[in-house]
């Protein structure tokens, strides 16, 4: 058998195991945090499967590897500085994306680094494929569950089921659906974009069809998500709600979804190209061959770590202290016209890691209108205590009791001579459904994005400042026969509150 362990490639194989090893090792925060997400998350879960099928593809190139011998590309020590302060912007602002996009691209160019030109372009795809285990794409969940429902909803019509839709949230003679997060698809699209990814590198040879695989892999996915919640409605609105209310609809989804991703892969087999044989030298023998003296020696696997040193020790002074006390929370001022009760709020939003958090629940005596109100401050912010990140949202999947109908849409709200952007969304459960306003404010900055909020944090870091940033979310009953009721009572209540809470200190020494 053929070994890859040739005189040139021995140290080069050890300098680069050394190196990938002290990098998941400098930034063992964000690994920490990568794998956690792949075991707290199922839709996350196959990318622990990843790394071992890149190393099986640089395996599978060893006949290749072999005829070349390893030499330094120096230009690749650019990128990997440039990733490097990518990576300290990405912990500086607590964008643990940013980090672990900039972690994969280190590995990825202190490698190409190491080994060279030619030996890295047989090795690119088994490198890039190490993106795909960063997990990704839970900013598509809302789209992905508005097309569900869409593509349910027009299925439902056109086989003549009489069918009410508000939001995501489907209602018909036999009972009531509602498409949640986990019914967005995104698992389905993700797996299937995996596996379409490799399939048709290995499959195919021509660029064409490597696309139209790859399209096919994206759209397919989301289309079959859509007839597999129509084909579930439909079976439990023939059976009575018998049947794909239970565990059985999730069998019925994986069963499903199992059917069509074979079918796309044998349809994919029938066009596959022929293999190409494997050349016995390089083309170009200015890249040297195994036998040649020039090789890259072991100790260049430090100048990487060295540049890693120098982009982070002028960033060491921001970052934020894990010992802090917590602080106490402001004081709310009184409101005439709203009275706080004594009663638990009956929904809270899934935001953790806050410095301090309010929550409060109040009626209006002469309208007999309620709300829930949701404050929470941010200071200091890091992996755990961060405003935006994984995990902090309305309703989470687990969530039992609450669902998403309606995601997030932007809207401006005139307050005392300025519009402040907030976003709308509702939830329901089995015996009501809320009117959610979520306002985020950084500074002096009311924001609706959380790339904004990522951004206006960095900059205040970056600047001198402290990464404060509040939250406040608002909720009240909503009646689909009378939805501008719900609409005003927040209307009023922001009216009268944000002034006041405008003129409050965003933190306390």
């Amino acid at each position: 058998m053929t070994r890859l362990s040739s005189p040139s490639w021995t140290p080069i194989t050890c300098a680069a195991a050394t190196l990938v090893l002290a990098l998941l090792g400098i930034f063992y925060p964000v690994v920490e945090f990568t794998v956690h997400t792949w075991l707290s998350n199922d839709t996350y879960l196959h990318d622990f499967l990843i790394p071992f099928v890149s190393i099986w593809l640089i395996w599978r190139e060893r006949q290749i590897l072999r005829h070349l011998s390893p030499q330094p590309a120096w230009i690749a020590l650019f990128l990997f500085l440039g990733l490097s302060v990518v990576e300290e912007l990405g912990a500086l602002s607590n964008t643990i994306v940013v980090e672990q996009f900039a972690l994969v691209g280190l590995v990825i160019s202190g490698i190409w680094f190491l080994i060279g030109h030619a030996s890295f372009r047989h090795l690119l795809f088994p490198l890039l494929f190490l993106f795909l285990a960063i997990p990704f794409g839970e900013s598509f969940i809302p789209p992905l569950m508005d097309l569900t429902a869409d593509f349910a909803t027009l299925l439902l019509r056109l086989t003549g089921i009489p069918v009410f839709r508000e939001g995501n949230f489907l209602s018909l003679p036999t009972g009531n659906w509602s498409v949640v997060e986990a019914c967005s698809g995104l698992r389905y699209l993700i797996a299937s974009l995996t596996l379409g990814v490799l399939f048709a590198q290995m499959a195919f040879h021509r660029w064409s069809r490597r696309l139209l695989f790859l399209l096919a892999s994206l759209v397919i996915p989301v289309v079959a998500n859509g007839v597999r919640a129509y084909l579930i409605i439909l079976i439990g609105h023939l059976s009575g709600m018998r049947l794909a209310v239970g565990v059985d609809h999730l069998i019925y989804g994986w069963i499903f979804f199992g059917l069509v991703m074979y079918l796309l892969f044998w349809l994919g087999s029938l066009f596959r190209d022929a293999p190409l044989p494997i050349a016995a030298q390089p083309a170009s023998p200015s890249f040297g061959m195994a036998t040649q003296t020039l090789r890259t020696p072991f100790w260049l696997a430090l100048l990487p770590l060295a540049l890693i040193g120098l982009s982070r020790w002028h960033t060491l002074d921001h970052q934020p202290s894990q010992t802090l006390p917590p602080m106490s929370p402001l004081a709310l001022p009184r409101w005439p016209s709203w009275i706080a009760s004594p009663d638990t709020p009956v929904w809270t939003p899934h935001f953790s890691g806050a410095r301090w958090k309010i929550e409060q629940s109040y009626h209006q005596a002469d309208t007999e209108s309620t709300l829930t109100l949701y404050l929470a401050h941010y200071q200091n912010q890091g992996l755990g205590h961060s405003l935006v990140t994984t995990g902090n949202t309305l309703v989470i999947p687990q969530d039992h009791q609450w669902t998403l109908i309606r995601a997030n849409s932007s809207h401006l709200l005139p307050v005392s001579l300025t519009n402040i952007p907030f976003t709308e969304a509702l939830i329901g459960s089995s015996h009501e459904q809320r009117l959610v306003w979520q306002f985020l404010r950084v500074g002096q900055h009311w924001l609706t994005s959380p790339y904004q909020v990522k951004w206006w944090e960095a900059w205040d870091l970056f600047t001198g400042h402290d990464d404060g940033a509040n939250l406040l979310i608002l909720s009240t009953p909503y009646d689909p026969l009378q939805p501008q009721r719900a609409t005003s009572t927040l209307q009023t209540f922001c009216h009268d509150i944000l002034p006041t809470l405008d003129a409050q200190p965003d933190s306390r020494p």
